[in-house]
């Protein structure tokens, strides 16, 4: 092989090479995700926590993402659960697990949590709604934080009571219906003590706005 030739090879390599890591660079910047519900997926697009303060011996800090779109055209999804991290400012790495409000344990998840895929998915009132589609609350599972920071990487595999609408009206109700979701991506943070008034029968739970997801 001849000495322009061998240069010429080398060009090219050294040009495949750096387009190869600005690819595997953009990718790795790419937020990514899905909520599947009952055999039906959708694709995640953007996270969000949000920090709550202290609460007895750990902190109350709410990780919640959306699909791109959440209009009536097509299914959306949003993923919201309320977690008690060891960590201040951020969702401790590890696993979660189903638990309580009150006893405000580090590394657990309430029942709080609400998961929806279908259309027309909306927020009012401090509560999240779906008009044709799918509501699920968490009953148990594991949420795991793989990587935390400015990018996050988590993941939940469980099951939990499911509410079924059509056109904006409640069609059924089923216990145990198993979802998961994964994530992989950057998060919005933000820092607040905004609720609305008190659940009924919830012992002096607030409820939530989930106005960062909808802005």
């Amino acid at each position: 092989m001849s000495n322009s030739i061998k240069v010429v090879v080398l060009v090219l390599s050294i040009l495949f090479s750096s387009c190869s890591n600005d690819e595997e660079n953009q990718d790795s910047k790419t937020n990514r995700g899905f909520l599947k519900i009952d055999g039906q997926s959708v694709e995640l697009s953007q996270g969000y926590l949000e920090n709550y303060g202290v609460r007895g011996n750990a902190y109350n800090i709410d990780f919640s993402v959306r699909s791109k779109s959440i209009a009536a055209d097509a299914n959306g999804a949003v993923v919201y659960f309320e977690l008690f991290s060891s960590l201040q400012n951020n969702l401790a790495k590890g696993d979660y697990n189903y638990g309580g409000y009150s006893e405000a344990v580090a590394y657990t998840f309430t029942k709080w949590g609400q998961s929806i895929l279908g259309k027309n998915i909306s927020s009012a009132e401090g509560d999240m709604s779906v008009t044709n589609g799918i509501s699920i609350r968490p009953t148990n599972g594991i949420f795991k934080v793989i990587e935390n920071g400015q990018t996050y990487k988590v993941s939940f595999t469980g099951k939990g009571t499911a509410n079924y609408y059509a056109e904006g009206v409640l069609t059924s109700s089923k216990n145990d219906v198993a979802f998961t979701m994964q994530y992989s991506g950057d998060v919005q943070r933000s820092e607040t003590k905004k609720m609305t008034a008190k659940k009924p029968g919830s012992k002096g739970k607030f409820e939530k706005s989930h106005a960062i997801i909808f802005h």
